[in-house]
């Protein structure tokens, strides 16, 4: 018996208690949005039962959740044909479907005429985009079968700092980001921008607009900012566990995922 505090959703109990919820479009640092549907769990109250969302649904006193019951795993088995034949290039999908037994989906396969090939509209670009980095750069485009991700008119969006959080937080690695010639180049997203050399090494790690939102958000020297991370030293060190959205860099690779912003939500006043 796993019992929920106060607000507390079906799927934060069961990762703190160690039991398995596939879900996509979740990540903490973003508003749960209930996107991907994977995350269904059957709740039951007396002989009545119904399948709910687990990243947004808060559990009723006495309320009995099945994470893994028959019904469920139909459920999820529908859910995960609908996104096979939707992005059937997804490898994580495929991974995830054979878990279920679901080799090819039943639906007729769509390729969607757009750059992201293998997006599931799971929104989480755009959320963290919008809450976290807040820049609000990309969103959706057209409705219903059609819907795509992208920037506004396909252009380049005057809003994106090219810090990469979008991609880091793909599920499916629809989104990607080269740094190329002093360029970095998100092609899905049609944008390109210069990069800054760090003042110390001279090596390329930013773009201009990253800088200036990472100077103004942890409140850093002009100086500091320009500083690549493996430059920064101790004058850096525990400003990485005051930002989010981050993507793991070994030391000998040339990504900027140390160079983060806060979160923008109101969990700040909390």
């Amino acid at each position: 018996m796993r019992s929920a505090g106060k607000g507390e959703t079906v799927l934060s109990v069961a990762k703190r208690h160690g039991i398995d919820i596939p879900a996509l479009c979740h990540h903490e640092s973003v508003q749960p949005y209930g996107a991907c549907r994977l995350c269904l769990v059957e709740a039951f109250w007396g002989k009545r039962s119904k399948l709910v969302t687990s990243c947004i649904y808060t559990p009723w006193a006495d309320e009995r959740i099945e994470t893994n019951s028959d019904r469920v795993r139909r459920a999820r088995r529908i859910v995960l044909e609908l996104l096979l034949a939707r992005s059937p290039d997804a490898e994580g999908i495929r991974d995830l479907a054979r878990e279920y037994g679901v080799i090819e989906p039943r639906f007729r396969s769509r390729r969607v005429e757009a750059n992201i090939e293998r997006c599931i509209l799971c929104g989480l670009c755009v959320r963290v985009c919008a809450e976290v980095v807040g820049q609000h750069a990309i969103g959706y485009a057209s409705r219903g079968p059609d819907r795509v991700i992208s920037t506004p008119f396909g252009a380049q969006a005057d809003e994106c700092i090219g810090c990469g959080a979008c991609v880091f937080v793909c599920p499916v690695d629809a989104l990607h980001y080269q740094d190329i010639d002093g360029q970095r180049i998100m092609t899905e997203l049609n944008t390109r921008m210069p990069l800054v050399g760090c003042h110390v090494c001279g090596r390329l790690f930013a773009t201009e607009k990253q800088i200036a939102k990472v100077r103004e958000r942890l409140n850093l020297t002009d100086e500091l900012a320009r500083t690549c991370p493996r430059c920064r030293g101790s004058e850096f060190r525990g400003t990485l566990e005051r930002c989010l959205i981050s993507k793991n860099v070994s030391s000998n690779t040339e990504g900027v995922g140390q160079l983060l912003v806060q979160r923008t939500t109101p969990h700040d006043k909390e």
